[in-house]
C-alpha cells in the first residue's frame, strides 16, 4: 500500500513540476515574441536607432531566459536563437532591411517553437 502511495505522490510531484515549467517557458516565451515583434515593425519603419536599443534589450532578456532554461530545453535550438541574435544585430547595425527582417522572423519562430516542443503533450511524452 506504501508503494501505491508512494507512486501516486511521486506522479503528482511529476507533473506539477512539468506543468509549472511549461508554463513558465511558455510565458516567457510569449514575453520575447512581443518584443520581437515590436523590433520587426520598428525594422519596418526604417527606425534604425531605436531597433538597435530593442535588439539589445531582446539580447540581454533572452540572456536572462536562457540561464534557466538551460535546465530544460534543449541547447541546440538555444544556440540557434543566440545566433539569429548576433546576425540581426549585424544587420540592423548596417540597417540592411531584408536581412534584419529575415533573422528577426527566424528569432521568432524558434522561440515559440523551442516554447511548444517542451510542452507537456501526449505526442511529445511518445
Amino acid at each position: 500500500m506504501r508503494l501505491i502511495i508512494t507512486m501516486v505522490i511521486s506522479l503528482v510531484v511529476f507533473l506539477g513540476i512539468a506543468t509549472y515549467s511549461e508554463m513558465w517557458i511558455s510565458n516567457t516565451a510569449q514575453e520575447i515574441s512581443l518584443e520581437v515583434v515590436l523590433l520587426k515593425e520598428t525594422v519596418r519603419s526604417h527606425n534604425w536607432d531605436e531597433a538597435a536599443m530593442l535588439i539589445e534589450d531582446i539580447r540581454k532578456q533572452w540572456a536572462e531566459i536562457t540561464d534557466r532554461w538551460d535546465i530544460i530545453v534543449n541547447h541546440r535550438e538555444m544556440d540557434e536563437v543566440n545566433l539569429a541574435l548576433v546576425r540581426a544585430t549585424k544587420f540592423i547595425e548596417t540597417e540592411s532591411f531584408d536581412l534584419a527582417l529575415a533573422e528577426i522572423a527566424v528569432i521568432h519562430h524558434m522561440v515559440l517553437h523551442i516554447a511548444e516542443k517542451e510542452s507537456l503533450r501526449l505526442l511529445n511524452v511518445f
